[in-house]
């Protein structure tokens, strides 16, 4: 495993905090990290997130029905999760490895850089599950409540960074159609990582590409998450996050749409979660 980078000092001072209280390092919220994959080859940048509460769901009276009522989750252990979301690079480190093909990039330049795309939630599951066996840790998809708790970073406003867009064409704030974006990557992905992170330390939360969850798609949402790797279950999965081509509305933290598992286009991605010991 490399050596843990702490990137901002909220994190370096939660370091501090937990590392003094006597909790386990690799545990200790806002480390990044990665595991490495054979050959030396890094896997996919990580975030540790802390254990807590929050309410899952619409703070603000804006969102869907299917985002309400507030439903109470409680994240009991830590976990870590990609801080940016899977690129063609990552997956590139796979396809070598299991002989897999690439997926199509449409022809878009620095596809390396750029969130893969055109991968069904099983492929998803695929990769997460060789992940696994190349580092010997326990990665998956997050589950719908988890990735919200990540996204959210504590916040409980409509968007994670607050009630209003407020994206300036200097510093836009995310990837979307109406989010102030360069007209030099209006109709394609952006490079991970080119806007602003949460509280956590994660990038493209919102916007970019929707990303798989682990779960079954359920409205409103009922708690009957789903963590298991169930290649033959062919339920409609929850996607988060909007994306590249979505308007801003879509990109605010509560918002739940589906895709069948099989599912693929050009501005759908994810990330992974790791399971801490």
């Amino acid at each position: 495993m490399a050596a843990g980078l702490i990137s901002k000092p909220l994190a370096a001072l939660a370091l501090l905090a937990l590392l003094s209280s006597g909790t386990d390092y690799a545990q200790a919220a806002g480390r990044v990290f990665h595991d490495e994959l054979s050959m030396g080859k890094p896997g996919p940048a990580l975030v540790t997130v802390p254990a807590g509460r929050y309410l899952m769901g619409d703070h603000t009276g804006r969102g869907n029905h299917n985002e309400r009522p507030l439903t109470a989750i409680e994240i009991s252990r830590p976990f870590a999760i990609g801080r940016y979301e899977v690129s063609f690079a990552d997956w590139q480190h796979y396809a070598e490895a299991t002989a897999t093909a690439m997926p199509d990039n449409e022809g878009w330049g620095l596809s390396a850089q750029r969130p893969v795309i055109h991968v069904s939630w099983h492929q998803a599951q695929a990769y997460s599950q060789w992940l696994s066996r190349v580092t010997g840790q326990h990665y998956r998809l997050p589950t719908e409540a988890e990735w919200e708790y990540a996204a959210r970073a504590g916040s409980t406003t409509y968007y994670w960074w607050g009630a209003q867009l407020d994206s300036p064409e200097t510093r836009p704030r995310a990837h979307c159609r109406g989010c102030a974006t360069s007209r030099l990557i209006q109709n394609k992905t952006e490079r991970t990582g080119q806007f602003p992170a949460n509280a956590f330390g994660l990038y493209d939360t919102a916007g970019n590409v929707w990303e798989w969850t682990a779960s079954r798609f359920a409205s409103p949402f009922d708690g009957s998450e789903q963590t298991s790797a169930n290649l033959l279950d062919n339920s409609p999965r929850a996607v988060r996050g909007g994306a590249w081509n979505s308007g801003p509305s879509y990109l605010r933290t509560s918002q739940r749409d589906m895709k069948q598992p099989q599912h693929k286009d050009y501005a759908l991605g994810f990330r992974v979660l790791r399971e801490l010991p």
